[in-house]
């Protein structure tokens, strides 16, 4: 059987692309899993633009000492199709493998259609240029340190652990187990040779970093394939010739 890889990312990472392909092409798998639907991968198309487009003009709409704050950077790359299927696909097309869209949708569907109205209101705009206003490039190296710390020591803080509480959620649970059961079917079915590449064999598998964790009370997607050891790898920001990514 292939070897399983699990790559963890940081959501909206602008830099997270670069990073990504270059691990992808690392590992050189035969195939590659992302969790996303194909619902979200298709409404978001459809979507994309007009969503943009809206944010756009309600920006221009706000006082000018509004329209730079970080926080509306953030909900313009959450608009924006995922850099993890974006760069996963490109890869897949040019090398000729499967890329599979695994996750359930049932979010998606409860979630994309509302952004026109919820997100993309001049109301939630003044919400969140209220708020303090950050460095977006500190804000994710910000995340990755947290992604470090939690992804090598499991009880490195009880502060850390009270942003994972929503792994105890019933639908995090649900999707846990359909994200294992997908992989594991894949994994297991011999897809990798179905009429693709018979000399890349590994199954590479891009996610949210949160599903790589191990070893809290809460069984995550990754204690779920425990049994099948995968590979965990957490993507990197690169700077001064560091790694792309770190084995966890």
């Amino acid at each position: 059987m292939s070897d399983l890889v699990l790559v963890g990312t940081v959501h909206l990472d602008p830099e997270g692309r670069k990073s990504l392909y270059k691990t992808i092409e690392r590992f050189s798998p035969g195939v590659l899993t992302i969790e996303i639907s194909s619902f979200s991968v298709r409404y978001r198309l459809s979507n994309q633009d007009g969503w943009l487009h809206r944010l756009k003009d309600l920006t221009c709409r706000l006082p000018e000492e509004r329209r730079s704050h970080a926080g509306l950077k953030l909900l313009n790359l959450q608009l924006r199709l995922p850099f993890e299927w974006d760069t996963a696909y490109r890869y897949s097309k040019i090398h000729n493998i499967p890329c599979l869209s695994i996750d359930s949708g049932d979010l998606a569907r409860k979630e994309l259609p509302l952004w026109k109205n919820r997100l993309l209101s001049m109301e939630n705009l003044i919400k969140i240029t209220d708020g303090p206003d950050f460095d977006l490039d500190d804000h994710f190296k910000n995340c990755y340190s947290q992604a470090k710390i939690l992804l090598k020591d499991p009880y490195d803080s009880a502060k850390s652990l009270s942003c994972l509480s929503h792994l105890s959620d019933r639908s995090w649970i649900e999707r846990e187990k359909t994200l294992e059961n997908r992989i594991r079917r894949i994994h297991k079915n011999g897809l990798l040779n179905a009429g693709y590449s018979k000399t890349k064999t590994d199954h590479v598998h891009i996610c949210g970093w949160m599903h790589l964790l191990t070893g809290y009370k809460w069984r995550t997607m990754a204690d779920l394939l425990s049994d099948l050891t995968p590979v965990r790898v957490l993507l990197n920001r690169t700077k001064n010739g560091e790694p792309d990514h770190l084995m966890v």
